[in-house]
Formats: structure tokens, sequence, C-alpha cells
């Protein structure tokens, strides 16, 4: 990295992240950069000041102070009338008639500015009383609990704190590799009654995985304005992180500013996500491996892969290879020493999966610990891999330090699916065991510290984003505090931290309508407020393992609900389809079984520890996953890639779908075949912007053919076709007249089928028996 050149910046104060004994470097032989740690000259009206001067920089002039008082707005949604409009809240414990709110002005807002006691704490909450009746404030960023009672929140304004807020939008370039650019420039408001800027206390950092490097920053005494300029940037993910205090000593909160230097700008639509459950995909490093734990069955033990060990295939290109743009990985956090049973104590587990968190901010020593996890992220990032968190919010184990400390923070009555005990009637506060205490969302001072320990995740090791763990089982509130703390935090360069979740919801066969509450479910959590995506339980019930495991379902089918997905979930949304994850069995089980009953269907969760399924006995199982795949990575949104299932991993329920991954060598012929293809498609989604991007247009939908087309808004093209006859198809297919495709143009197979040409409106598909084509130009 080269940062910008200093002889440029003159009339104005550049002042130093810190100080050293390093002699200040010459731009004009430097080149403008700058020795690791060095202070750079102070100019004042262009000149460089006589070193032995005794005068003090000029003293900025105070400007503008941090607000004491909380603003409130509210826009009726279009159709609605109201005639009165006010606030109750803590602060006039919730008493009509309220605080009023003034307005409507010209853009139809009504407004109130309130000040708000400390002793209400850093949230407080409200609700709108329109024309009397209270009502929860839908732009709120918040929820707050006061006596049991939902309430829309609000954080309160500290106007003690100094504040740097960006003056204007970040600006990145990069017009080739190593040449990329940053600007930012910060406006410093002074706290409520206190000193201006002091220009010397500006401190500016550029972090770059494990590396941090101080960097000059350009201080405009008058306007109070703070800017740093970088260049010579090589791709990957930085963070500037900016300081400063007034005269008087206080010091604002960190003003970070996330970017990415990218040949293109990445969109999670863009992602194909892995899922690495950690202990279970490589062992990196037997030294941290833990011994043997008596009494618990090997398949439910600690294996001993580890973070060093996903590093190492990141690091050898295995994921590249497979088009991965984003992981998934299990938690971090540091899980019991013992082991503790399972299913009504038929056996007894370790907490190798992560989701027994006993603390919250440590990295567990049995998959690395914290060096293993930052070096992990570092080479992610240098392969333009994104990392997302599993985030535990709705239970923490009876050994983690917060119930010690904070035990009224929990609640530790029935177990999930006991009697008297429904997991959807109970589905807030019914633990999913009896040494699982679930996190009681309704104490405000849980949304603070579990919002604050999210922040710290994706600060301390650089990710970039959280897969948020059993979504419907905590209250709204949790989603919500979540993105608010996280978006106050980490999101003002106008990076947007991605949270998707897990809320778990089935399939009802018997049309779209009554699925609505199944869709409407997921859409709960949803929103410019909340989640920016969730993994697909509805599509994932209806097509996967019926229409290509089971085969009880054509392609119609799948294509029908293909397209509900795309209607009927939040607009925006990013959604993932997905196959296979670690809480189902293996999908290459589930077509060698094809739904029998459970004596005989080794795949279903009462067999799992004394049935438990072995490798497909002939090469049927393997051509039907593999079409599942081809469906899978050419499906809108950003779709899943269970760790294994790449090759065709066997397994029925948890923990035999959670056997250690395999890697070159250890492959049946079947199993690289289908890594083959899985290798192909990856590139194939890679390379064509419209398997990422585009809408999804059906062509053609057949009981055993479907041929769909993804098309961008710039009219780029890619045509998929699938067969599930077991004879394979040939078939003359009419294309749409939208379809951006012309007559004599060659569409050529990603995965390695004949080319084909347009002839007129037309193509002529020829597939091999369950196979697909990706066609594009």
């Amino acid at each position: 990295m080269r940062i910008a050149g200093l002889s440029s910046l003159l009339g104005a104060f550049v002042v130093a992240a810190a100080c050293s004994s390093t002699p200040p470097a010459d731009p004009a032989t430097d080149g403008g950069g700058l020795p690791d740690g060095a202070m750079p000259p102070v100019r004042v009206d262009g000149a460089l000041p006589d070193a032995d001067a005794d005068a003090a920089p000029p003293v900025a002039p105070p400007g503008p102070e941090v607000a004491c008082e909380t603003a409130f707005r509210y826009v009726p949604p279009a159709g609605r009338v109201v005639r009165q409009v006010a606030l109750a809240g803590e602060w006039n414990a919730f008493a009509k008639p309220g605080t009023p709110m003034v307005g409507p002005d010209a853009e139809g807002a009504y407004t109130a500015r309130v000040k708000l006691d400390a002793s209400l704490g850093p949230v407080v909450g409200y609700k709108m009383l329109l024309d009397g009746e209270y009502e929860l404030d839908p732009k709120a960023e918040l929820r707050k609990y006061v006596s049991g009672i939902e309430n829309s929140g609000v954080r309160a304004a500290d106007c003690k704190v100094p504040t740097l807020t960006l003056a204007r939008p970040i600006v990145v370039a990069r017009p080739e590799a190593k040449k990329g650019t940053f600007a930012a420039e910060a406006v410093f408001t002074r706290p409520a009654g206190g000193a201006g800027l002091d220009p010397a206390s500006v401190v500016a950092e550029v972090r770059a995985g494990r590396s941090v490097k101080k960097v000059p920053a350009t201080v405009d005494a008058a306007t109070r304005s703070v800017k740093v300029d970088l260049s010579g940037l090589d791709d990957g993910k930085y963070t500037v992180v900016l300081t400063a205090k007034d005269r008087s000593g206080a010091e604002t909160r960190p003003l970070r500013l996330v970017f990415w230097v990218e040949a293109q700008a990445f969109e999670w639509k863009d992602a194909l996500i892995y899922m690495a459950m950690i202990d279970r995909f490589e062992n990196g490093d037997r030294a941290n491996d833990p011994a043997r734990t008596p009494g618990v069955d090997a398949r439910a033990d600690f294996k001993g892969g580890d973070l060093q060990g996903l590093k190492a295939r990141i690091d050898d290109g295995t994921l590249d290879k497979l088009g991965v743009r984003a992981l998934w990985l299990s938690p971090f956090h540091t899980n019991p020493a013992g082991s503790y049973p399972a299913d009504g104590g038929v056996a007894n587990v370790m907490g190798y999966h992560g989701y027994w968190p006993t603390k919250a901010r440590e990295v567990d020593p049995r998959i690395g610990g914290r060096a293993a996890l930052e070096a992990m992220v570092e080479s992610a990032h240098a392969h333009g891999i994104r990392v997302l968190q599993d985030f535990v919010v709705n239970h923490i184990h009876r050994e983690h330090e917060y119930f010690t400390q904070h035990p009224d923070w929990f609640r530790t009555g029935c177990v999930c699916g006991t009697g008297g005990c429904d997991w959807t009637g109970r589905r807030l506060d019914c633990l999913f065991a009896d040494y699982l205490p679930d996190v009681n969302w309704q104490v405000p001072k849980v949304a603070e510290q579990f919002a604050d320990d999210a922040v710290f995740w994706l600060d301390s090791f650089d990710l970039d984003g959280l897969r948020v763990d059993a979504v419907k089982h905590v209250e709204d509130a949790s989603a919500m505090a979540l993105r608010e703390k996280i978006h106050r935090e980490l999101e003002a360069s106008g990076r947007r931290v991605f949270l998707t979740g897990e809320t778990a919801m089935g399939w009802n066969d018997c049309g779209l309508a009554c699925n609505q509450s199944e869709y409407s479910t997921i859409n709960r959590y949803m929103g410019p407020l909340a989640l920016d995506g969730q993994f697909d339980f509805v599509l994932y019930h209806a097509v996967p393992y019926r229409s290509f495991a089971y085969g009880d379902k054509g392609l119609i089918h799948a294509d029908y609900w293909s397209r509900a997905s795309l209607e009927q979930y939040t607009a925006g949304a990013v959604m993932t389809p997905y196959i296979g994850s670690h809480d189902t069995a293996r999908f290459v089980t589930l077509a060698s079984y094809r739904g029998q009953n459970a004596s005989a269907d080794r795949g279903v969760p009462g067999n799992k520890w004394s049935n438990p399924a072995g490798p497909p006995v002939d090469a049927e199982p393997f051509a039907r996953h593999r079409l599942a795949m081809a469906w899978l990575l050419t499906q809108p949104g950003a779709p899943l890639l269970y760790y294994g299932d790449e090759y065709g991993d066997f397994g029925g329920a948890d923990p035999n779908n959670r056997g250690m991954w395999r890697g070159a060598g250890a492959l049946s012929a079947e199993e690289q075949k289908t890594l083959d293809l899985t290798r192909a498609l990856g590139r194939a989604r890679a390379e064509l912007p419209a398997l990422r991007r585009g809408d999804y247009r059906t062509v053609l939908a057949e009981e055993d053919l479907l041929v769909y087309a993804r098309v961008t808004a710039a009219g780029e093209a890619a045509l998929v076709a699938l067969t599930s006859n077991p004879a394979g198809r040939t078939a003359t297919v009419t294309l749409p007249t939208t379809l951006p495709l012309a007559s004599g143009q060659r569409l050529r197979d990603r995965l390695g089928g004949g080319d084909i040409t347009v002839a007129g409106r037309q193509v002529t598909l020829t597939l091999g028996p369950r196979a697909a084509a990706v066609l594009a130009p």
C-alpha cells in the first residue's frame, strides 16, 4: 500500500496518527510514502513550522455541538389520515395525551425533539399515539420491552461525547490492479458545552488483514474536517479508523470506514456460500487436537478439524475451484470441556459443532484459537471470499460466563417438545436442552450485550456478516438490535454488513395459499432494519429431495416453487437455496433410500445411532445428486454448498451428516465425477453475470425437462436445461422474443456438452440421462 503524497496538502494541518522518533519522510524523495509509525510534518499556511518554535498551532473555532435532544419523525403511510400525532414513552410513563409532534410539514412529516434522561438507559421505549391509539413506530430501528410489553425503541442522544461523521460518501476507485484509491472526509462536532477540536489529537489508521498502519490525516481547523487519502492499494478489504478529541480530552467513538478494492464490486447475489463445520473439515494442526472423550460416540466427539486446516484449503485454491465467494463457518465460541446427553440420553455428545457457547468473546482453542481465526480470515479476503460467522442468539450453555454472572438474563423453564412445551407455542422461551438456558431478549441489557458482542466479533476479526441461528426462537427485537448496533458501529462507509438467518419452516403440499404462513414467518425477520436474507426452507422442502432425490415430483413442480420463492419473499432479500446442510440428511443418502419407511430408510433421525447410512451402492444416487446440484447453482440468490456435497458425501441424520471432509485422492469415481461437475458449475456461475444477477424466466417446463433463462438488465443471458429422464431428452425449444439471444448466435455449454446455434427463435437441446446444460454466448 502506498499513501497519497503530502506535497499537495497545503494550507491545512497534516496530523500524524502517532508520534515516533523516526525522522519524517521527505515527500520529494519518498514518493509520498511514510515509514511505518513515522510522523508526517505539520503544515500551517503552506509552510513547515520552525522545529524549535514555541508557538502552538492556531486554535480551531469550536463550531456546532452535539444535540442533547433525541429527534423523532413520523410520516403516515400513503392513504392514512391522522389528525393528532404524539409520543408516549418511558419519559412520561406512556401517559396520554403524550408529547405532541409538530406537523405535517411540506414532506408530510410530524417531528418532535425530546431530552431523555440518562437514567432511562441507552435505549428508551416509546409508542406512537395516533389519534389517541398506541402503535409501534414502523420506522423505529429498535424494540424495547417495558414491564413485559413490546415497544418501539430509540437510542438516546449522548451529548457528552464528540462525534466524527462523514461529510459525504467515501470514494473508492480501482483503475487497475495495485492502483486502488480511497478518499474520505469526516466532520468533528464538539460535545454540548464542550471545547472545540484538538487537531493534534486526530488518529488515523488503516487495517488490512492483520496489518495495522498509521496514516496521515489532513485537518482543517476552520471547518473541523478530517480528510484521509490513500493510493496504491492492492485488491482486498480495508478498514480506515478515525478518532479525535476535543481540547478537554473528550474522545469520539471510532469512525470505522470499511471498504473493498476489487475489479467488480461484489453483491451478495454473487455469493456461492460454502458452509464448513470447522471441526469436521480439515486437521491443519494436530497440536490442538483434544484427546478422545470417554463415553462419547466417536461420531459426536471432536475430530481435529481446525481453522488452520480451512486456511490451507483456501490457500491452495480448493474453494476457488468451486467458485466459492463466501464462507459460512460453524460458531467460533469456546464450548464446554465435557459431554452432554442428546436424544433423551441415548448418546453423549461433545460441543464440537460450536452451538453451546461458554465464552462470549473467546475462540475455542480446539479449533485453533484467536490467531488461527485471524489468519484464516486474512487468507479468505486475499481470495475475495467473504466470511460469515454463525452467531448463536437463542441460547448459551449453562457453563457460560453470562449465566453465572447474570442468571436473570435467561429463562430456564420447559424443554422444547416435552409435555406442555410445544416447539411453536413456546418458541420464545422453551429450552433446546435442559443445559442450554434460553436468552431472554426482553431484558434490555441482553439486547445491548449480545449486539455489542456481535460488533466485537465482526470488528476484531474483520468478518463480513453473520448467519443468525434459530431466528424464530427469539423476539423480533433480536434481529433489530443486531442490525442497529452493527449499522451504528460498522456501516458508516455505506457498506452493509450482511445478515442472514435461520428461520426453520416447512412446506405444505397443497398449493401457494396454504404456505403463506411459512413465507410470512420467514419474511417477518427481513428488511432494512433487520436481516438481509434467509435460508429458503420452503423451497428446500418443496423441491430438492422431492423433484430430484425421490423423484415423486416433476420438474414442473420445481419450476413452480422456484418462481414462488421469487414472488413471496421480501423485496430485495437475498435468499439462500440449498440441497443439504448440517441439519439435514445428506442429499445423496436421501437419493439412495428415496423416502422409504423408517425401518428401511437409514437416513431418518430415528436410525442415526444404531442404523447409520452407508455410501450409495450404485451410480443412480450420484446422478440424481448432480442434477440437483445443477439446479441449485443456477438458481437466483446466494446458494449454499454444504461441505462434502461438492462430491456427494453420504450420511443420515446428525451426526452422520457431519463426517470429515475428504480431499483429492480419497474420492470414489462417482464422487470425483460429481466434484468435476460442481467445479464446472461454480466456474460458470463465476464467469456468467446472468447466473448470479439475472432474472429467472421459464422457457419450457415439462415433467422431465425444464429450461429456464437468467437475464440481466444489461442484456446478458444464460440458458439452463435440466432433464430428469433416465434415458435423456432431445427437444427443440422456442425461445421467447424477450430473450436477448439472436438467430445464428452460438451458445457454448459451460458443463462440457456440445455447442448449439440459435436458429430463428429456436434451439435444439440434446441432454444425456439425468443431465444438465448451461448455455451462453
